[in-house]
């Protein structure tokens, strides 16, 4: 293992912010529905009430966003002084025992970088301009360089509180938090593995919190690290699915007893809340988790149809609200969204292309929609075998889903997505990887319930729980390299790049990228390395171009930059040194070099990823 891989002190701090931001959230979702519902809900409770505080006075109110959240922040902090909503001791102590289980992971996680196009277009931006600003971006405030300044910032939310702690915690905060959500959802199939063979409220297993945890990352048919434990907001929306998945379900059996669920109402409503903003997709998957949980009660029992519409309705309001609040939002800030075509312009007549490159997608990703295919599967065996139980309940639950989800992605493919990216139904698999955690959990109740959990007892379960604790703690270092896909080349050598050009760049200086044969990818990478990682670079003024030559050096000096990088100097420019990246500064004598930069050799014995063009990196193929 490298030293890439090893954490610094300043890793640590934002390690140990991750987990405080975790607790606050346990806190304040314990002080709203109670002891009755799992810490690990309680963590997704606690996020949507901070989204629906903090978005209604960004929007609503023109004063700093630091008032909202130090309040909220304050809130969490004083639940240890009502008895009835403080965490037990048994919460505390497998929650420490999901740090140690998890420990190696978070240490392997803890340097990572940001990385992947949508962090640098609006993710990171977005974030850190709430930091900068303690407000949300509108026409009449500051500029925001975010590509998309008016999408949701549900994910960026739990980043700026973590901003209280460190201010740079965004850049690598949101892969941590993204890694928190992973695992909290880890430690909810622990639980629901357990049940009910062990009581809510005891200490879990060490083995069964291993289990939870290989469940989620390793022998999760759907989970790519690149998507789930970068930036993007894939995560978000998959732990919310598979947390209202478990409490729909949970609810339907509570109401197949004819009891009153306690809390669940509260913690549904606020997850779908959480959710809705997660991503611009989020209102499909909150439209489809209502429209499942009710199918699901109708194919139980249609006298129970009632309690459960009227559940879903009273759940999804201050989701709907939200949502409302920002289309308000976005139609007053007079900044930019993803905006649905005009309707002459639907993508109707390319549905049949649409359908085929859908199929050929799962095709390609066999593994995981061959369990989803199981699961559908196994839900009418299951249910001939022992009826209406939590398990058939969550695999009907995810056969409704999955086509009402999918629907939705047809439909955006249609309205939203232009040309290509349409017909070739952009990203097909990353999407339905929503569904994921909720897969996992069908499958996981499966297997228990067909007999793996009659066989998992006594000495066998013992054997079997060491073997998940020991490959749980152990796995993280054998699969570091796919954790850590920010360090993927050619992303570290653009990082490098950027890194060395902080020390020759104030706040505000003018600085002309002259990246030949780039395709806008490694600019957009220099930019946010710049403005958004320590030391940050604020205000530059960037000129792109995708050529280097001397016309456009001259068109650089002509508009006044006094400052050009050439990402790889072309053979034969006079005293410039060929194949390597330089620094110029304009002056009375013309363009003098300042330094320069050669690109490390081995560096192309490595296996580059075409996230990033490789022309302004001195390599053609």
């Amino acid at each position: 293992m490298t030293t890439e891989y090893l954490p610094h002190l300043a890793d640590l701090l934002d390690l140990a912010t991750t987990w405080c931001i975790a607790v606050i959230l346990m806190l304040a979702g314990s002080a709203l529905v109670g002891r009755c519902i799992p810490p690990e809900i309680q963590i997704g409770v606690g996020w949507g009430a901070l989204c629906l505080v903090l978005s209604v006075w960004g929007v609503m109110v023109r004063l700093s966003l630091v008032i909202p959240a130090a309040g909220f922040v304050l809130m969490a902090l004083c639940v240890p002084a009502l008895r009835d909503r403080w965490p037990s001791p048994t919460t505390w102590k497998t929650l420490g025992r999901v740090v140690s289980v998890t420990l190696v992971f978070w240490l392997v996680m803890a340097p990572i970088q940001p990385s992947q196009p949508d962090t640098w277009l609006n993710l990171l931006p977005n974030a850190f301009y709430l930091v900068d600003w303690g407000r949300l971006p509108t026409a009449a405030s500051p500029p925001s360089y975010s590509y998309l300044p008016a999408a949701p910032y549900n994910t960026q939310f739990l980043s700026y509180l973590g901003s209280f702690a460190w201010p740079n915690y965004p850049a690598t905060g949101m892969s941590l938090i993204n890694a928190l959500l992973l695992l909290t959802v880890g430690l909810l199939v622990a639980r629901t593995l357990a049940m009910p063979l062990l009581a809510a409220d005891v200490v879990l297993p060490w083995g069964i919190i291993a289990g939870g945890m290989l469940l989620v990352t390793l022998l999760n048919p759907g989970f790519v690290p690149r998507f789930h434990l970068s930036a993007y907001g894939e995560t978000a929306l998959a732990v919310t699915a598979a947390m209202t998945a478990w409490l729909f379900m949970s609810t339907q059996s509570e109401i197949a007893a004819d009891r009153q669920p306690p809390g669940a109402l509260t913690a549904i409503g606020l997850i779908l809340a959480a959710m809705v903003n997660a991503k611009q997709s989020g209102v499909g998957l909150v439209a489809a988790s209502a429209g499942a949980a009710v199918v699901t009660s109708w194919l139980e029992n249609g006298r129970q149809l009632r309690r459960m519409l009227r559940l879903v309705g009273l759940a999804i309001t201050p989701a709907l609200g939200l949502y409302a609040l920002w289309r308000y939002h976005v139609s007053v800030a007079g900044v930019d969204e993803l905006k649905p075509l005009p309707f002459a312009q639907w993508n109707w007549t390319k549905v049949p292309e649409i359908l085929d490159s859908a199929g050929h997608a799962a095709a390609g990703k066999a593994v995981y929609f061959g369990c989803a295919a199981l699961a559908l599967v196994a839900w009418p065996v299951l249910w001939r075998w022992q009826g209406w139980t939590p398990t058939t309940r969550l695999l009907a639950y995810h056969a409704s889903l999955l086509p009402l989800y999918n629907g939705f992605l047809l439909l955006t493919y249609i309205d939203l997505f232009p040309g290509e990216m349409s017909i070739e139904a952009h990203s097909f698999f990353r999407y339905n990887t929503h569904l994921a955690l909720v897969l996992v959990l069908a499958l996981g109740l499966t297997a228990r319930d067909l007999g793996i959990g009659r066989w998992l007892v006594g000495r066998r379960a013992l054997v079997v729980g060491r073997l998940a604790l020991v490959s749980a703690v152990l796995a993280p270092l054998g699969y570091a390299y796919r954790l850590r896909f920010d360090l993927d080349m050619p992303q570290p050598l653009v990082r490098g790049l950027a890194t060395n050009l902080k020390a020759y760049l104030s706040d505000g200086d003018r600085l002309a990228l002259l990246l030949p044969g780039d395709n806008d990818t490694v600019a957009t990478m220099i930019a946010g390395v710049l403005a958004e990682t320590p030391p940050r670079r604020r205000g530059l003024d960037l000129l792109r171009r995708n050529t280097a030559d001397p016309a456009t050096l001259d068109e650089a000096a002509r508009l006044g930059y006094r400052l050009a990088l050439i990402s790889c100097v072309p053979e034969g420019w006079e005293d410039l040194p060929s194949s390597q990246a330089v620094l110029l500064r304009d002056g009375p004598n013309g363009w003098q070099l300042l330094a320069a930069w050669p690109y490390p050799a081995h560096a192309a014995e490595r296996r580059w990823q075409e996230i990033l063009s490789w022309g302004p990196l001195c390599r053609r193929s």
